[in-house]
Parts: C-alpha cells; sequence; structure tokens
C-alpha cells in the first residue's frame, strides 16, 4: 500500500513549522506577524497575526496594508486628473476608515489559512470544517476579528457559503482576472526558440542564486512597496518541495525570466505569485510575454483555471473580472468593536471598493 504523504501537503507542513519558529518575515522580507496554527479538516493550518502594521508591511500580512495603504498607493501612482482629486480628498474617507479599524481591530484580525501569498486559495473544506475552524479561531484569539482574504464567488462559493452560514460577513475588497485556459487559443507552441525553458526539476542551488538576484532586479522596477517581498528562503524551499513550482526563461546563457505558480489541493485554479523578467533587454526579446505563454500553458496541462492578479500587464484569453471579497468574523467581540466593522464594511465599499 501507499502510504506516501502528497508533495503540497509536505510544503506546506515545512512552511508552517519553519514560519511558527522564525515568523512570517523569514519567507518574506517585508512581513512581520507571528505564524501561530489551528487544526482543523484533519490538518495544520497557519494564523497570521500582526500586532503592529508599519507603512511598508506587505498586503499579505497586513489588513491595513491589504484594505487601505494599497488603495491609498494606486491613486498617488496615477496620472489621471480624476486620481490626483481623490488622492487629495482621500484623508476625508482614509482618515475615519482608519479610526474604524483599530477600534475594530481588524488591523490585528487573526487571518486564517494565510501562507503570506498574494492570493490564497484554500481546500475544499466542507461545512463541518467550517463549523470546527470558527470555533476554535474564537476560542484562541478571543480579542480579534477573524478574517479570510481572497474569496470568490466563481472560485470558492461553496467555502463563501460555508463562511456565511457560520455568520461571516463578507466584504468586496478588489477586483481579480480569471481565465479558464482550457478555452485559450494561446501558448499551443512556444514562440520563442532562442529562449530555453528551464523547469523546476532541472534547477541547481547555483541557478537559484542568479533567479533570486533577476527577482530582486524586477522588484527594484517597481513601486508598489506592498507587495510580498519574497526572501531567499523562500526560494530554496521552493526548489527543495515545489511549495511555488518554478520555471526559469535562459536567454544566451544569462537568466531573462521567472515564473512561479501555485495552487492548493483540490481548488481548481492556478496562480503565479512569482513573475519577473530581465528589463534591459533588445526590443526582440519579450519575456513578459513568454511568461504569460508558460502560464497560459501549465494551466492547460495541469486543467486548473487562471487566478490573476488584476495589474496584470497581459490578460489571458478569455479571461474575465471577478469581484474578490475579505470574510470576517467578529460574533464574540465587544458590541463597539462590531458597530466599528459594521460601519467600516459600509464606508469601505461605498466610499473606497467602489470608486477603485
Amino acid at each position: 500500500m501507499n502510504t506516501s504523504i502528497p508533495p503540497r501537503l509536505v510544503a506546506d507542513a515545512l512552511w508552517l513549522l519553519t514560519a511558527r519558529s522564525r515568523g512570517g518575515n523569514h519567507w518574506v522580507s517585508n512581513a512581520h506577524c507571528q505564524i501561530q496554527t489551528i487544526e482543523f479538516g484533519g490538518h495544520s493550518h497557519p494564523v497570521s497575526l500582526l500586532e503592529h502594521s508599519d507603512w511598508h508591511e506587505c498586503a499579505a500580512s497586513s489588513p491595513r496594508s491589504a484594505l487601505l495603504r494599497a488603495y491609498r498607493q494606486r491613486l498617488k501612482l496615477s496620472t489621471s486628473a480624476t486620481a490626483r482629486i481623490a488622492d487629495a480628498l482621500s484623508c476625508l474617507v482614509y482618515g475615519p476608515l482608519s479610526a474604524l479599524m483599530h477600534t475594530g481591530k481588524l488591523d490585528q484580525a487573526a487571518v486564517v489559512a494565510n501562507y503570506l501569498l498574494p492570493t490564497n486559495l484554500y481546500p475544499a473544506w466542507d461545512a463541518d470544517d467550517i463549523q470546527q475552524m470558527t470555533t476554535r479561531l474564537q476560542t484562541a484569539h478571543p480579542q480579534r476579528p477573524l478574517m479570510m482574504p481572497h474569496l470568490s464567488a466563481e472560485v470558492c462559493p461553496q467555502l463563501m457559503q460555508h463562511l456565511r452560514n457560520q455568520g461571516w460577513k463578507m466584504i468586496a475588497t478588489r477586483r481579480v482576472v480569471l481565465s479558464d485556459p482550457q478555452q485559450s487559443l494561446q501558448a499551443g507552441v512556444w514562440s520563442e526558440p532562442d529562449i530555453e525553458v528551464v523547469h523546476q526539476d532541472q534547477l541547481t542551488n547555483s541557478d537559484l542564486l542568479e533567479l533570486y538576484a533577476l527577482y530582486l532586479q524586477h522588484k527594484a522596477k517597481q513601486s508598489h512597496h506592498l507587495q510580498t517581498d519574497f526572501s531567499f528562503a523562500f526560494f530554496e524551499l521552493c526548489l527543495e518541495t515545489g511549495f511555488v513550482e518554478l520555471t526559469g526563461l535562459r536567454w544566451q546563457g544569462r537568466w531573462v525570466g521567472l515564473l512561479g505558480t501555485y495552487t492548493q489541493t483540490d481548488s481548481g485554479w492556478l496562480t503565479a505569485p512569482l513573475m519577473a523578467w530581465d528589463q534591459h533587454l533588445p526590443l526582440s526579446v519579450k519575456p513578459e510575454r513568454l511568461l504569460h505563454d508558460l502560464f497560459v500553458r501549465e494551466a492547460q496541462q495541469k486543467q486548473l483555471r487562471m487566478h490573476c492578479s488584476a495589474e496584470l500587464e497581459i490578460a489571458p484569453d478569455c479571461s474575465h473580472s471577478a469581484i474578490e471579497y475579505t470574510a470576517i468574523y467578529d460574533q464574540h467581540l465587544q458590541a463597539h468593536q462590531k458597530i466599528a466593522n459594521r460601519w467600516f464594511s459600509a464606508l469601505f465599499q461605498q466610499c473606497v471598493y467602489r470608486s477603485s
């Protein structure tokens, strides 16, 4: 009888064991949260806890960064006249929202199943799992709201319904791009014979150092400091366990592109938390286009649908926009905290999400 543990469970367990002892900062440089665990559904899952959120704390670990700072940053980076006016007036909205978040302790929420990725995917938990999870989280964190981000009606409809049945409330927080690559005509044939595709099982430790340098170079060109900054230890974890599956692009002996894809057991979806490329190449070499094609091809081969960031520069074929929600549970908190969270939800969705 084959009793081997699935690779996904091994990778998750190693991530969790290390994060518990060393903190989220071990895997993500701009995440300074504590990681605890909760048992439900037959497995251990991470719970991230953040006492204080600095301005540079990534959105994956900080509810304040994900719900307030990220939207404020988009306004500041936009060149449109409307966005500049909105940024100038934003203190009229973000000030009260910040105060409400502090009163309701949403900025210190216990975030369940949080692997500090730009998008978390969830296994197919049933109603009993969610009931057990909710009960145990309330007991373990009686002073904190409970939170689960990255939920959408198309990606995980049953999970959202199970959460609602337990009293969790949904806040629309961002828009994402979803695509079914099985209906796509893209990426049928590799279009650039001069660029070599190097898959996970072909990569070495020395390759990893160069790919990480490429990743840092790409990050340095970006102005979104709230995005996840993965550490070299995270890259080593991925090479060892496949926590995120790495693929490199090599051109004329140098690394010019990196793709890291992630899926979760029975989720049916594939995301790309890692995508970086050399931005100092001839115009004839377009690694960003090829990385996108690789993403599509991998989803096709694994028969998974694609979950993409709304900021993705190249939208997949047959893609559409979808609303993503953050689930919040605060029934165990004091009355004034629940009132603050209710007002935060209403004001955020009316003045921040809807206008974004």
